[in-house]
């Protein structure tokens, strides 16, 4: 069974593989984005925006939507298996350094979790984990 660190790199490398995808912060950047994905430099009818300088060929536009579906199920699911959900606290905990500020809550949001929709228990267990690991 995929770990919640396989899939964050698996959901990654999909986007960083999705062709027809490209960011730009600069007109220059934009011209070679363009040109990346084959087209024109001032061909901007062919691409979207999707928002922090991101842009898509707009015939990719269903099989992005798709992928982007496809990864949020795969998270929301993560979510509704008790010892996932663990695991993925535990690494996000890790990734916000909690062991500095002592505070959840941005491993929390990281996971689009709240301290009131996510289970004491499951927070308590988390932690104990995540400490487990931490040498102070």
């Amino acid at each position: 069974m995929e770990t919640y660190t396989e899939m964050k790199a698996r959901h990654s490398k999909e986007f960083g593989e999705f062709e027809g995808v490209f960011f730009a912060f600069s007109n220059e950047q934009l011209a070679e984005g363009m040109a990346k994905i084959g087209l024109a430099a001032d061909d901007y009818k062919s691409i979207v925006s999707i928002g922090a300088g991101g842009y898509l060929l707009k015939e990719k536009r269903e099989a992005f939507k798709a992928l982007f579906d496809r990864q949020s199920k795969e998270r929301k699911d993560l979510k509704k298996d008790e010892s996932k959900l663990v695991e993925a606290l535990v690494y996000e905990l890790s990734n916000h350094e909690y062991c500095i500020t002592g505070n959840p809550e941005d491993a929390l949001n990281a996971l689009g979790l709240t301290l009131e929709s996510v289970s004491p228990s499951v927070l308590k267990r988390a932690i104990k984990k995540h400490n487990e690991f931490v040498i102070i």
